[in-house]
């Protein structure tokens, strides 16, 4: 690369991040903050690398992505609001970085018209049109609104997010990056790195199938993968397994590379796209048998082993994990997280059973002509010879070891079968090309139904991933009894409860966070969701709510009570491209409901709209309950409607919740009236039923309100309010210091006739 090259793209790299400084359009400066992200590395990027043009993109794109993360992650240890000048000159810094090493001479541009220009055409088709239209219709959803939210209060100062979250903290940074450089965001932004990493990753599962076995195979795997369900889901949400997939096949094939050539550089960065993995997801570990299985031959003889390369690939690899799990380790709530995976996900148990689980998940995110066809591609592979023994070796550990680790080990696998299907692609692909030779000693006209066969297959599978995740006309997954794909062979009488991601999704809450509400407002949608659009808004799961949105149709509903409402007014009819999709009810009078069209509607979202607000009750407190470093939680203030009360009346009552460590155990809120005997409770799971404390996360402030009823027959008078927590096995009260009945005396309540 000459000297005006290299300072034509420094310029360019420093003029977009000038830019992106300066520009008062959020559109713009989301454009010129993917630019920097994804396309400025790969244009400087691609000097560093040797091979041909693909290899080179897909490997800067990777590393890129990767070395834009540890910006994210770096600045974000910084205490208190991160300074977005940092992180743009990070990302800057990320794009300039290449310019700096020497370059490698590039190849010749490929001829417009290549033996197999035909079926990388088709492949790219397939990805666009199944990843692209309609990438930000659908509302952010259950994980998708955890990650904004989290995301939101680290551009917000709060420094304990990541080490709250339960998996790796990639699908969080790359929020975090994007929002802080851009200042705000809607879900098309959001979701834009991840549909480029699914383009990167079936980029590199084609340079993998072009090592292992023929550039054939690997652009027919390409192609293969771009027609999976679950690639396509997860190319259109704000999610790690994109990036799991990416970095776990470009470890494998730069362990492919070492083998071969065995230069240092190719054994680091293995160990690199390897960390970056599993900073995405534990998952990443399943590709760890490929690796050792393809370096294997490196370690012999011993005496002859190259010890500097691989000291410095392992230190590299576990310094990059480190940076984020020595003091995710070291946080209480790792405890947590062991928890989560060996009894929720393992099943407590060594070995499991979960064939019926994995069929039902993998015929509904895939049509059951597709699963058919791989499953005979796969046979095909078996027994029909190709490539050499150790590809061939390595190509079914990629697809067995995920395939087993999940069918016999994980009790609950859920959509965690994704990792089996890059595997699949590879030798699926192989299955291909030996049916092909099979059909080719037959004869022309058995060759013509071999490829009619073929080109129906393709065709169905790709129509089916297209009506559920793309066709936005109607959302079939919530409607599957009526409006499952016709024409489609299916066992599934309803789509499986957990784990369904990627489905389009919009009730109008773009729309909704706009309208004039009355707080507090209550919904039977999820919280992940509200907490997203409707921001600061007060919000309650109790009967004190003044508006009530009720969702049609809820994936995960939260219980409610109908009659909470049932005389009240309807406030706001909203529909989304024709169909009713919520109702809007008023505790105040309204003089006619107004009826909203959302399906256009668009939101721009600011991360001090999104994090959680800011607490302040009108009477503050400094009461400790549990046991110190255990089960402690911090009552640091009440409101209370009134303290004056009449028989037959209420008293409606908020605690303010503070976690300051992990909760083991689901406790129980009592607020009692007392006088010289109770004479009145509310004892409850917190937040009115819904938010049990093993569900608390430390520095969460929580706003737990209570009603408490007074009967008719009681007399008027002088009580007291007393409130503490119990275990709801034992029935035992956590420990309040200097109170020996553990109970707290709140304030006093005067009963008037």
């Amino acid at each position: 690369m000459n000297g005006k090259l290299r300072w034509g793209l420094a310029v360019g790299v420093v003029g977009t991040a000038v830019l992106l400084w300066f520009v008062p359009n959020f559109a713009l400066r989301q454009t010129l903050a993917f630019t920097l992200l994804a396309l400025w590395p790969i244009l400087t990027g691609v000097f560093l690398f040797e091979g041909g043009w693909l290899a080179r993109m897909v490997s800067a794109g990777g590393l890129a992505l990767l070395g834009q993360i540890f910006v994210a992650l770096l600045v974000h240890y910084l205490p208190g609001e991160p300074p977005r000048i940092l992180l743009l000159a990070g990302m800057t810094l990320v794009c300039l970085l290449p310019l700096f090493f020497p370059a490698k001479p590039l190849p010749k541009l490929p001829a417009w018209r290549t033996k197999y220009g035909w079926l990388l055409a088709a492949a790219l088709v397939l990805f666009v049109l199944l990843r692209w239209p309609n990438l930000g219709y659908k509302e952010f959803q259950g994980d998708e609104g955890i990650i904004m939210a989290r995301a939101a209060a680290m551009l917000t100062g709060d420094d304990a997010e990541l080490f709250l979250h339960q998996k790796g903290p990639v699908e969080i940074l790359l929020p975090f990056l994007l929002w802080g450089v851009g200042g705000e965001v809607t879900e098309f932004w959001v979701r834009l790195p991840f549909w480029w990493a699914s383009l990167l990753m079936v980029g590199a599962l084609v340079w993998l199938g072009r090592c292992w076995f023929s550039p054939l195979i690997g652009l027919l795997a390409g192609l293969l993968f771009a027609l999976n369900g679950f690639g396509v889901a997860f190319s259109r949400i704000v999610q790690y397994q994109s990036f799991v997939m990416l970095w776990g096949t470009l470890a494998v094939v730069f362990a492919d590379l070492y083998r071969e050539n065995g230069r240092a550089y190719q054994l680091w960065l293995t160990a690199v796209f390897l960390a970056g993995g599993l900073l995405a997801h534990y998952d990443a570990i399943l590709v760890l048998p490929v690796i050792i299985w393809l370096v294997w031959p490196r370690f012999m003889p011993i005496s002859r082993l190259a010890w500097r390369d691989w000291a410095g690939g392992l230190l590299l690899g576990a310094g990059l994990l480190g940076l984020f799990y020595v003091p995710f380790l070291l946080n209480p709530n790792f405890g947590r997280t062991g928890s989560y995976l060996l009894g929720d996900r393992l099943g407590g148990s060594l070995l499991s059973w979960s064939g019926p689980q994995l069929w039902q998940m993998t015929v509904f995110y895939n049509s059951i002509y597709y699963v058919a066809g791989m499953i005979i591609l796969l046979v095909a592979a078996i027994w029909l010879k190709n490539g050499r023994t150790y590809s061939r070796v390595a190509a079914w550990l990629y697809f067995l070891v995920p395939l087993f680790f999940y069918l016999f080990i994980v009790a609950d696998p859920r959509t965690h079968l994704y990792t089996f299907f890059p595997g699949a692609a590879v030798l699926a692909a192989v299955g291909l090309v030996n049916l092909d030779r099979w059909f080719r000693g037959r004869g022309t006209a058995v060759l013509r139904i071999g490829y009619g066969l073929l080109i129906l297959f393709v065709l169905a599978s790709a129509l089916y991933p297209f009506l559920l995740f793309v066709d936005m006309h109607v959302e079939r997954q919530r409607n599957w009894a009526e409006l499952r794909p016709a024409g489609y062979l299916t066992n599934l009488v309803e789509p499986p409860l957990f784990g369904l991601f990627g489905f389009p999704y919009q009730a109008g809450w773009r729309a909704v966070a706009q309208l004039p509400l009355v707080g507090p407002i209550a919904s039977n949608e999820e919280e992940e969701i509200t907490n997203v659009y409707l921001g600061p808004a007060a919000r309650t799961f109790c009967p004190d709510a003044n508006t009530f949105i009720l969702a049609e149709n809820v994936q995960d509903s939260v219980p409610y009570d109908p009659a909470l409402f049932a005389d009240w007014d309807l406030q706001y009819q909203v529909m989304v491209n024709g169909r009713n999709t919520m109702r809007i009810y008023s505790r105040q009078p309204v003089a006619a409901a107004q009826t909203i069209e959302a399906g256009d509607a668009r939101l721009w979202l600011g991360e001090t709209a999104v994090a959680q607000p800011t607490y302040t009750p009108s009477q503050s407190l400094n009461t400790f309950l549990g046991t110190r470093g255990n089960d402690e939680v911090q009552l640091i203030g009440y409101d209370i409607s009134d303290t004056n009360a009449h028989p037959g009346g209420e008293i409606t009552l908020t605690l303010y919740w503070k976690t300051l460590t992990p909760i083991s155990k689901n406790y129980q809120v009592f607020v009692h009236l007392v006088r010289d005997e109770l004479l009145s409770q509310n004892d409850s799971t917190p937040e009115c039923g819904v938010n049990p404390t093993i569900r608390w996360e430390p520095g969460q402030v929580i706003l737990d309100t209570h009603i408490i009823p007074i009967n008719l027959d009681v007399r008027p008078g002088l009580s007291v309010i007393k409130i503490g927590m119990y275990d709801l096995e034992t029935l035992d009260r956590m420990a309040i210091e200097g109170e020996s009945d553990n109970s707290l005396t709140l304030t006093e309540v005067i009963i008037k006739p």
